[in-house]
């Protein structure tokens, strides 16, 4: 796997002494997409914060942290090579990718710190409206992935029995990633289980060693193939979910309702490319039964620009 490191971005420093807190420097990283502001405050003075700015919705000096870098890519070139970009500039042994429709406290980057390259480490998240989120999940099955592509779970309450049902149903090794919904700790097999790139904190060296994201997933199921891919190499890693309060993820908050059609189509075409990567005839057809769907949604985003 190569890194995708688009040319023709130019780079913004500041700096500043750090005051030493206890825990060692770590970078987080940002890949900034229709966001206007960015909260940086949870994390330590020494840490690095690289900010990839994927359009110019954020202003780089409302961003106070005193060792931050802003990364301009020239277009939009989606969440794996935005931060594919921004791993050739970590010096830290370890970083931790955020989304930047989160708000977190202190609490979670102590809670986010590791000095084992073995653990990948995520954190409790409840959505704006206060409902727990997925942060972990057992792989999906070639038949979720077949629901997952015509979004069958989308009018399904998060918490609901219909849709703990469906998720047994489809799950492989009939896992249930509803019992995992909410879940304030625990530690499973990087091989059976993976975890949302919303939070998540990794060593760096590893992530090199895996040749970083697969810029070919433009957006979604990025991380469910990077877990995949870490888990392959490295056998012995884990999942971890460190115990601290919930911190809150916007969900889909920094896409908004206008584009839905367009991301409905990145979504799509992410799934299908996992499909295409993953071995067996039984993937192949699933990905292969996506195909009206995804042809009808770039129907929609030619004629209606995206939003309909």
């Amino acid at each position: 796997m190569r890194m995708a490191a688009p040319a023709g971005h130019t780079a913004e420093d500041t700096s500043a002494n750090g005051v030493a807190a206890g825990l060692e420097p770590l970078t987080v990283i940002y890949v900034a997409y229709g966001i206007s502001a960015l909260d940086t405050a949870w994390t330590q003075p020494d840490d690095a914060v690289v900010v990839v700015h994927n359009d110019d919705a954020l202003d780089s000096r409302s961003v106070a942290h005193p060792r931050v870098r802003h990364l301009r890519p020239t277009r939009n070139i989606g969440f794996g090579a935005a931060v594919n970009l921004a791993l050739e500039s970590v010096k830290t042994p370890r970083l931790i990718l955020c989304n930047p429709d989160t708000l977190l406290s202190p609490v979670h980057r102590v809670a986010l710190a590791s000095e084992r390259p073995d653990h990948l480490i995520t954190i409790p998240l409840n959505d704006e409206r206060g409902e727990a989120t997925w942060v972990v999940q057992p792989y999906p099955s070639r038949t979720a992935a077949l629901a997952m592509g015509y979004r069958l779970g989308r009018h399904l309450k998060r918490t609901g029995g219909l849709r703990a049902l469906g998720s047994l149903l489809t799950s492989s090794r009939r896992a249930r990633p509803g019992a995992l919904l909410g879940i304030g700790e625990g530690d499973w097999p990087l091989r059976t289980h993976w975890a949302s790139a919303a939070v998540v904190s990794i060593d760096a060296q590893r992530l090199r060693d895996v040749g970083g994201f697969d810029p070919g997933y433009f957006l979604y199921m990025e991380d469910v193939d990077l877990c995949r891919r870490l888990a392959e190499r490295f056998p012995e890693m884990r999942v971890r979910v460190s115990p601290c309060p919930a911190g809150t993820h916007a969900v889909g908050g920094s896409t908004g309702e206008a584009l839905r059609n367009t991301v409905e189509l990145h979504r799509l075409r992410s799934l299908r490319r996992y499909c295409a990567s993953s071995p067996g005839c039984g993937w192949r057809v699933a990905g292969a039964l996506t195909a009206p769907r995804e042809g009808w949604l770039a129907w929609r985003v030619s004629r209606r620009g995206g939003s309909g």
